[in-house]
């Protein structure tokens, strides 16, 4: 009989931690998917709006006041994303095309590192 209770005690306590590892393994990955996407957007959009901002700042410095910027974000199902920043200007639309890549070249050095990230840019 006491045989037979150690048992039922073993596998209970067996079940028992069982189901408390899967809680806290299934609890921890809804915390990090929650924070991911969150913090994840938050962290984006904060360098976007500093790439738009810096990346005009540029223009103007380089003589293209009044530029219409655009940047647009395309965000693919594994979480990459791309990005395409769109300039108007008058101006550069008349450059030859070694000034454009100059002008492309100043630009990229404002985009912001990340594996997930493609940019492009539109003159």
């Amino acid at each position: 009989m006491k045989r037979r209770a150690g048992k039922v005690r073993f596998w209970a306590v067996t079940i028992i931690l069982v189901v408390v590892t899967a809680f806290c393994c299934t609890g921890t990955a809804l915390c990090r998917a929650d924070f991911g996407g969150e913090e994840s957007e938050r962290y984006y959009r904060e360098r976007e709006q500093i790439l738009v901002k810096e990346a005009g700042e540029y223009l103007v410095r380089q003589g293209y006041e009044n530029s219409g910027l655009m940047l647009t974000r395309v965000v693919n199902g594994d979480g990459s994303r791309v990005y395409t920043l769109s300039i108007h200007h008058s101006r550069i639309k008349a450059l030859s095309g070694e000034e454009r890549k100059r002008l492309t070249d100043g630009l990229e050095d404002f985009f912001f590192t990340d594996q997930e990230c493609v940019f492009r840019i539109n003159l």
